[in-house]
């Protein structure tokens, strides 16, 4: 049986990120993230990228290393590298979809937006947490989940025990 994953941020060819991650080295956080995924994802999965995945086109190259499986990359504020590139590694490119009645994207949306949709799945805020209500908000930003992949499950979960959701 597939499964369908979520991450974000994982933030390679970005020399500043040990400031903010406790890891000895580049390379310690690298390897982290490759094998995280490598442990969990099969060649019938989707992993859901919501942005900020690699810098450079040098960082791109270490997405080699993962796991085949579907790739769907959500840009980020920081991938800013021509979309061809990305389109190398990702099987879809986007920035704002909806998936299984959810908006899925990088930075979560305006909560006037989110309209007849169950809930925002998103990353960006790393450490940080949305003020006020954030029930419809579901972050999948590494720090909040030990640098592993989010099983949708989990998400589906969360939004189940919320008495307004109706999920199916």
């Amino acid at each position: 049986m597939s499964k369908v994953f979520f991450t974000s941020d994982w933030h390679f060819g970005h020399k500043a990120i040990l400031k903010y991650r406790d890891f000895n080295s580049i390379e310690e956080h690298n390897k982290t993230f490759i094998d995280n995924f490598n442990k969990v994802v099969k060649k019938r999965d989707t992993v859901f990228f919501l942005g900020d995945i690699a810098f450079t086109r040098e960082s791109l190259e270490l997405l080699k290393e993962l796991n085949f499986c579907k790739k769907i990359l959500y840009l980020g504020n920081h991938d800013t590298l021509d979309v061809l590139l990305y389109r190398e590694y990702f099987d879809e490119v986007h920035a704002l979809r909806s998936y299984k009645n959810f908006w899925v994207t990088h930075c979560p949306i305006h909560p006037s937006e989110l309209r007849n949709r169950i809930g925002c799945i998103h990353g960006h805020l790393h450490n940080m947490h949305l003020p006020g209500n954030k029930e419809k908000y579901f972050d999948v930003s590494p720090e909040k989940h030990n640098f592993e992949l989010v099983d949708f499950e989990e998400i589906k979960e969360y939004f189940k025990e919320k008495e307004w959701m109706k999920i199916k």
